[in-house]
């Protein structure tokens, strides 16, 4: 009899676990903890994060979104930058990546003549974003490992929108991007 009380609370106690932990593992909600400076100043190492799974079921990507996703088996943590059909100019220095930039189609010709001093080592390289497909920026600018180095990420890798309070989608991605 007490061997069957034990087994009874058991299958009780296995079965509340296992409630509990689909009932965590099926909600929109994930937190997440950023690691490195690539998202700095907006976000820093260490700092917890709020992560809505579901969110782009039920809204479209937008600019200025910061959003978890999978990128070369690595979840990261970026902002969308550009969307599918836009088109993506980057100023690169074969000599320097601490040059490269990301311009504005408007801002070429200023760009191009800020590095007189070493033109024939630069190059404009331009991406069009594919459908399908979103290129992301760290807003910390050069430390950043982003869309610049692995390109457009396609957007079902998008796990969620990161929604902390405190993140403004109106923030313009430093250093990297001249206006």
């Amino acid at each position: 009899m007490i061997k069957k009380k034990m087994l009874t609370r058991s299958r009780a106690g296995i079965f509340l676990l296992l409630l509990f932990a689909s009932a965590v593992y099926f909600q929109p909600y994930r937190f997440g903890i950023v690691t490195g400076e690539s998202m700095t100043p907006t976000l820093h190492s260490g700092q917890l994060l709020l992560i809505d799974r579901d969110y782009y079921k039920n809204h479209p990507v937008q600019h200025g979104d910061v959003v978890s996703c999978r990128v070369n088996g690595k979840t990261l943590v970026k902002r969308v930058y550009a969307l599918p059909g836009e088109q993506v100019i980057q100023l690169h220095c074969d000599t320097d990546r601490a040059g490269d930039m990301i311009i504005r189609p408007h801002m070429i010709e200023k760009a191009i003549r800020s590095f007189i001093e070493k033109p024939s080592a630069l190059r404009i390289i331009r991406i069009e974003v594919e459908p399908g497909f979103v290129y992301l920026l760290g807003d910390g600018g050069l430390v950043s490992i982003d869309s610049r180095e692995f390109g457009p990420v396609p957007q079902t890798e998008i796990i969620g929108k990161v929604i902390n309070g405190r993140i403004d989608t109106d923030t313009s991605i430093s250093a990297a991007v001249m206006l």
